[in-house]
């Protein structure tokens, strides 16, 4: 169907450039140039922007998916889960900067259309993270509350302190280093019974 790995060098340079200039600054004759291939090589595997986009936000959600999948097989104490949750995301964040601002940013701005599919695709790691504290409350590791709601809290205060740590400058960088250490200590005396 074409040369491999020509789309992942598309997705990676269309990502790469919507993290730095938005996505909608950011045109399909740009993401071309960056990947080093013709526009008409873009249409032949996507057929917009919007579709690299989703692209890229699906791969992220996937792997965050796959490691809440492996988390919950392990059958830890959820103190430990939500330590290890937050530790790769802040793992996920030094590894792909350009993704983790792209999603940060964009989750601010996005069209009607993709809005929707990123708050299908973040559902899905927030039912993950709800059935974990469900586990924790059944289990009596957890005070009883809303799962879903608590997810979300969690989810928000992850990204909130991750937005700053992706800034780099002194204080982004003591985030990086501290953040998930603090976020993951705080999040469970907040949850704990």
């Amino acid at each position: 169907m074409g040369t491999p790995g020509l789309a992942d060098r598309i997705v990676e340079a269309g990502g790469r450039l919507f993290a730095e200039q938005g996505f909608h600054a950011t045109g399909i004759r740009a993401i071309a140039q960056a990947a080093k291939v013709s526009i008409g090589s873009i249409y032949h595997y996507f057929e917009s922007k919007e579709e690299i986009l989703e692209r890229i936000v699906r791969a992220e959600i996937d792997r965050r998916r796959e490691f809440l999948e492996g988390l919950r097989k392990q059958g830890l104490p959820l103190e430990e889960q939500v330590r290890l949750i937050v530790q790769h995301h802040f793992s996920l964040l030094r590894e792909g900067r350009d993704s983790a601002r792209l999603f940060l940013r964009e989750w601010f701005d996005p069209t009607p259309e993709l809005r929707t599919k990123m708050y299908r695709l973040y559902d899905e790691v927030a039912g993950y993270i709800a059935q974990l504290i469900e586990e924790g409350i059944a289990a009596g590791e957890a005070r009883p509350c809303r799962p879903l709601v608590a997810a979300y809290t969690i989810l928000g205060l992850v990204e909130a302190v991750s937005l700053r740590a992706l800034s780099g400058d002194e204080t982004a960088a003591l985030l990086m280093e501290e953040g998930p250490r603090e976020l993951a200590e705080s999040l469970w005396l907040w949850l704990r019974r």
